[in-house]
């Protein structure tokens, strides 16, 4: 349970580390209900899907790097 606790805070501040853009789209792609495309968050942004998709794979190493290796996200 404490360490659950522990990987929650962890994730938690890692999410709030990143500017507003990147967790957005974190959000959009992994945490909602109904999923965003790379298509939907290119067309909010008005960039290109491929640069949707780097920005949620520099999102994600930051995230895993603020949490440390032992916390595996999916």
């Amino acid at each position: 349970d404490n360490y659950e606790q522990d990987a929650n805070s962890r994730l938690a501040n890692a999410m709030a580390d990143l500017d507003d853009r990147s967790r957005t789209i974190l959000q959009q792609r992994w945490l909602s209900e109904e999923k965003a495309t790379l298509h939907e968050l290119a067309d909010m942004y008005k960039v290109s899907a491929e640069r949707i998709r780097q920005l949620e794979k520099n999102a994600m190493k930051k995230l895993k790097n603020a949490i440390g290796t032992d916390l595996v996200l999916a």
